[in-house]
């Protein structure tokens, strides 16, 4: 049973590899309808994932604004008009509520925009790193770190974990592991800028991959918070052996963000100054 499960999760694994590889590279369009995608799957799993506990999110306004957002960002990136889904998310939940008071509440209201923020916003940042020059590299560069986090976090705690690490939101994970992971991705970091991205600065690489270490993980522990909340072990069984698209994506929600604003604001002018 155990080998079938590690079977199927490894090949999995590798078929989802395989076809985020392929949109990488590809880019363009096809890589804002994956991103389409993952996201309308993200918002369905949190829907019903809420739902188990009585909180219902205005499920068609959030797959329908974080399209919006998606394709307005790709087709036309005016920054003036960015925050035009969150005013309307916001006034139609309410609007919702008005009308159905019977059934709605507050709640829901702030769960809706809790949903779409923690979607789409986290997901957008894949596509703003992308379109960046080199996108496609430093797309590369913060999957490959982040997945080195996860894989040396994994290793690392079965191994030697002996000291939990936050208990009451994921009992497996230890100080340890945690702490292997976070060489882990300072170790990939260093090895992907070397060989992908020489003009990347060594001290920029070390930083980029401690970030992505610390924020990675709380990504990780983020979306096991939301699933202890929810009374939930995974958020769906779309990918075999790994559960949902959030259960596969917890890490690179945090991850993507902040290393677009590091790479945006440091590295691309010039790196760190005061080395």
């Amino acid at each position: 049973m155990i080998k079938n499960e590690f079977i199927i999760r490894s090949l999995s694994a590798i078929i989802g590899v395989l076809i985020l590889g392929y949109v990488i590279n590809i880019g363009k369009i096809t890589f804002l309808l994956l991103l389409g995608l993952l996201n309308t799957v993200a918002n369905w799993e949190l829907y019903n994932a809420f739902k188990k506990i009585g909180i219902e999110i205005k499920i068609v306004y959030t797959i329908a604004l974080n399209l919006f957002l998606l394709f307005f960002v790709y087709f036309l990136p005016n920054i003036q008009l960015i925050f035009f889904p969150f005013s309307i998310i916001i006034m139609m939940s309410f609007l919702t509520t008005l009308i159905n008071n019977d059934k709605d509440n507050l709640t829901d209201i702030v769960f809706t925009l809790f949903s779409f923020i923690y979607t789409s916003v986290m997901f957008l940042h894949f596509l703003l790193l992308r379109n960046l020059e080199n996108g496609i590299y430093y797309v590369w560069w913060v999957f490959a770190t982040t997945w080195a986090c996860d894989t040396f976090a994994y290793i690392v705690g079965m191994l030697y974990g002996k000291h939990k690490l936050i208990p009451r939101v994921s009992p497996q994970k230890s100080i340890e592991g945690s702490i292997g992971g976070l060489a882990g991705s300072i170790i990939a970091s260093l090895i992907f800028a070397n060989y992908f991205l020489p003009s990347v600065k060594l001290y920029d690489s070390i930083f980029l991959g401690i970030l992505i270490g610390i924020f990675s993980q709380i990504g990780d522990l983020s979306c096991s918070l939301i699933k202890r909340f929810c009374k939930i072990k995974d958020f769906s069984r779309i990918i075999p052996g790994h559960g949902g698209v959030l259960d596969r994506f917890d890490s690179t929600l945090f991850s993507f963000p902040v290393a677009y604003y590091y790479i945006v604001i440091v590295i691309m002018k010039g790196g760190l100054k005061w080395f």
